[in-house]
């Protein structure tokens, strides 16, 4: 009877987690809290494991809920070595079109900015939108957007060449969409700090199980039953 009811126990978690809830999501808006200069570090911890509107870095807007199973990675990469030069992106608080507080690259020529948004084992992310725009007002052409699997860096979608808007108070918007096991950046800004980064909007959503576990549902479920009929023939 004790194992009947620690398998049944173990099949009904396994249901639960079958049945649980696909997406939350969080809007990376760069409302520091205390704030930072111009040219200041966006902390690294911004972003990270967010469960509420506001933590110890500062605030956030809210998709379809929070987003604390995911982390993020803020770096300025230098192109002709194709290696970290800073762990770290600069923060800006206007001028970046319509944008107000934005991430961009720490140096201008041969660097470019990276985002990148980790996921804890078990869920993916799913990239929505995000929002950038060209400083100083101004619309900056043939630039570079890209979206790439933050471990093996492959691009997975690539807007470039791009022209990225300012001119007038506008921005441009990025809808990928895009859902994806395992980290995942978004890389911008490429030979150009003049383009700057707001309103990263994404989900966490729980990793779909492999056909295995559907079996090893069924078949627990299964066996479930058959203990039941021959706990009942025998009494």
């Amino acid at each position: 009877m004790k194992a009947q009811s620690l398998l049944l126990q173990t099949m009904l978690a396994g249901a639960g987690v079958l049945l649980a809830a696909s997406a939350q999501a969080t809007i990376l808006t760069f409302d520091l809290d205390p704030g930072v200069p111009n040219y200041g570090d966006i902390p690294g911890s911004y972003g990270d494991n967010v469960n509420a509107a506001s933590d110890a870095v500062g605030s956030y807007l809210v998709g379809n809920g929070y987003t604390p199973n995911v982390t993020t990675d803020y770096r300025t990469w230098q192109i002709s070595t194709d290696t970290v030069a800073y762990n770290n992106l600069d923060f800006w608080a206007t001028g970046y079109g319509d944008l107000t507080n934005v991430a961009f690259s720490v140096t201008s020529s041969n660097h470019f900015a990276e985002i990148t948004l980790v996921p804890e084992p078990g869920w993916a992310i799913r990239l929505n939108s995000f929002d950038v725009g060209g400083y100083y007002l101004a619309d900056h052409p043939s630039s570079q957007v890209r979206i790439l699997d933050g471990t093996s860096n492959t691009i997975l979608i690539d807007y470039s060449p791009v022209t990225i808007l300012g001119t007038g108070g506008t921005h441009s918007t990025f809808t990928p969409g895009l859902t994806h096991e395992g980290p995942l950046s978004i890389r911008f800004g490429y030979n150009d700090w003049n383009v700057g980064i707001d309103n990263i909007n994404f989900d966490q959503v729980a990793v779909v199980p492999e056909p295995e576990t559907y079996a090893m549902l069924l078949a627990g479920l299964g066996l479930v039953g058959f203990m039941a009929r021959r706990r009942k023939q025998n009494v």
